[in-house]
């Protein structure tokens, strides 16, 4: 990727943070100077419009999403997009909400639980992530650059929500919607957990995690808060964000010296814009429309 598509990539980027005031802004572009192998990640990020508040159309944003808006992704790649749902995605819309790959009616959603971010956005969570996508994508052409651009992927944007706490200190005081309780068969409560790429997303765009609040509230279905930080564990998380930030940092720098594997020329698709990248792009079929803007 050039200078020039870099830049406007992030100023996309930028745009969309800017709903989250000046922190939010600092932040993200403190975690693209030091994810900048992984710049692309949050250039596609910033390109994806964010849900509306509350949600009217259906919404995804996943691991899948942002490798499809990269502009160099193998077309024999595409084919494996949807398999990493599972690994990273938020679900959201009128009738359906959940995360990684799996989504629920929000008629059968009984209940909506915050957690503060600090607890979510954990350095081992993240590792084992990475390494059942490396366990799970099937041996096919492509699987080798798939994997590695959803480390990346994965690795980016977390390092991002990281570096929005470690250096402005707000995830002990930011809560983000992690936890969705729902009937499951023979009405037997179950849970649905938001893993590191969807808890990191909820973070950064925090539009999203508005909107999956907004629409819980509308349907009447009760939204529990997370326990607030005290003055003491706000102190002593200052250093263990820094901690993880680094660690994260170093991840994403080994993730980054694996080198994908060749993929003919023939099967490659053609450089495209981040702006008209196709969003998530399942086997044998187009990606769907668009999302809306919020």
């Amino acid at each position: 990727m050039g200078r020039g598509e870099w830049a406007g990539g992030l100023g996309r980027l930028v745009g969309v943070a800017a709903e989250l005031g000046e922190a939010g802004r600092q932040a993200v572009l403190r975690g693209g100077r030091s994810a900048a192998g992984g710049r692309w990640a949050l250039a596609a990020l910033g390109s994806v419009a964010a849900p509306a508040v509350p949600a009217t159309e259906p919404w995804k944003l996943s691991l899948g999403t942002l490798i499809g808006r990269h502009p160099r992704t193998p077309a024999v790649a595409h084919k494996l997009l949807g398999l990493l749902d599972g690994y990273g995605a938020v679900h959201l819309g009128p009738a359906k909400v959940g995360f990684d790959g799996e989504e629920v009616e929000w008629d059968k959603v009984v209940e909506l639980r915050t957690r503060n971010a600090f607890e979510v956005l954990t350095t081992s969570a993240l590792e084992q992530d990475v390494d059942r996508i490396r366990e799970f994508l099937p041996p096919v052409p492509g699987r080798k650059w798939a994997v590695t651009k959803a480390g990346e992927a994965l690795a980016t944007v977390v390092l991002a929500a990281l570096e929005r706490g470690s250096v402005d200190q707000r995830l002990d005081e930011l809560t983000v919607p992690a936890q969705i309780v729902y009937r499951g068969l023979l009405g037997r409560p179950r849970t649905l957990d938001a893993g590191c790429f969807a808890a990191a997303t909820l973070v950064i765009v925090g539009q999203a995690g508005a909107s999956l609040i907004a629409t819980a509230r509308q349907r009447g279905i009760p939204v529990r808060p997370a326990d607030a930080a005290t003055e003491e564990e706000r102190a002593a998380h200052v250093a263990v964000l820094r901690e993880r930030t680094d660690a994260v940092a170093r991840l994403l720098s080994r993730i980054e010296q694996s080198e994908p594997e060749q993929v003919e020329a023939s099967a490659a698709t053609p450089q495209v814009s981040l702006d008209k990248a196709p969003i998530d792009e399942p086997a044998g079929g187009p990606g769907p429309e668009p999302h809306p803007a919020g």
